[in-house]
């Protein structure tokens, strides 16, 4: 087969999010089609800074991280979209006026509130504090000194996402990925856009892509490379839009997508 350029979400496509691990059939898988002379790049909404190690040790060669914000080939970043600090400091001044929990993702850190306090944010804080493989520093407060290209929202009966959502929705795309958390990115930047670039970058043509996705800021990149794959167990509005839905992560999912477009053997 014609070598293709494969793009993978990590969390619920690499990463089981329950158990927080790649399965070592996909270990296995990506090897094998990287020996086969593939090449392989993330496609996530993680920032740079927090993209865990396991995933890293894979052999990508190289990754669009931030939901597109980010560019990295070969190690060489090659694309950074970061918003002027102006409006970043806007945000922030309305994230507590409307009472918004959630974290600010930049390329080397993540940033959160001092009195956060939603679950799912709670869980996450804990979570990034474990990474410095790539920054002395990964994760700071919304009162210190970082910066960030794209926001992870939740909220709760507390909040005024109405009010914050009516301002800023000309300059961002806000993605509902669950009935309290909304992914908030640049307008015209989307994981897509960052497919684009590294075809561009790389001179191949959009007809050797394929992604590998689980949720809803995955449709952009789903929709715009060649071939496209959902897991099973994944967000269901995606299974129409897909040229293969395949098993969930930890039923050998990767793995079996992979062989599925004859890019592993059997």
């Amino acid at each position: 087969m014609e070598q293709q350029v494969l793009f993978f979400d990590i969390d619920g496509t690499l990463i089981d999010e329950e158990l927080d691990i790649v399965p070592e059939s996909a270990a296995k898988a990506l090897k094998e089609a990287k020996e086969k002379g593939h090449r392989l790049f993330l496609c996530s909404g993680r920032c740079r800074a927090i993209i865990p190690k396991e995933v890293l040790e894979l052999g990508f060669d190289g990754m669009v991280g931030g939901c597109g914000t980010y560019i990295e080939i070969g190690g060489e970043q090659i694309l950074h979209h970061t918003l002027p600090q102006q409006l970043q400091q806007e945000i922030i001044e309305d994230l507590l006026k409307y009472h918004i929990d959630g974290v600010l993702e930049g390329k080397d850190c993540s940033a959160f509130r001092r009195d956060y306090w939603m679950p799912v944010v709670k869980s996450i804080f804990a979570e990034n504090g474990n990474f410095t493989s790539f920054a002395a520093k990964t994760q700071s407060y919304w009162d210190e000194e970082f910066s960030f290209d794209k926001m992870a929202l939740w909220y709760d009966e507390s909040s005024d996402m109405d009010s914050f959502r009516k301002k800023y929705e000309d300059r961002f795309e806000f993605i509902r990925r669950d009935p309290t958390f909304y992914e908030v990115v640049p307008r015209g930047i989307s994981k897509a856009t960052g497919i684009q670039a590294v075809c561009e970058y790389l001179g191949i043509d959009i007809s050797q892509t394929i992604a590998f996705g689980d949720s809803a800021n995955d449709v952009s990149m789903l929709q715009c490379t060649n071939r496209s794959v959902a897991m099973g167990g994944g967000n269901p509005v995606l299974f129409d839009l897909v040229d293969y839905v395949t098993s969930p992560v930890m039923e050998d999912g990767i793995a079996n997508a992979l062989r599925h477009f004859g890019l592993i053997g059997e």
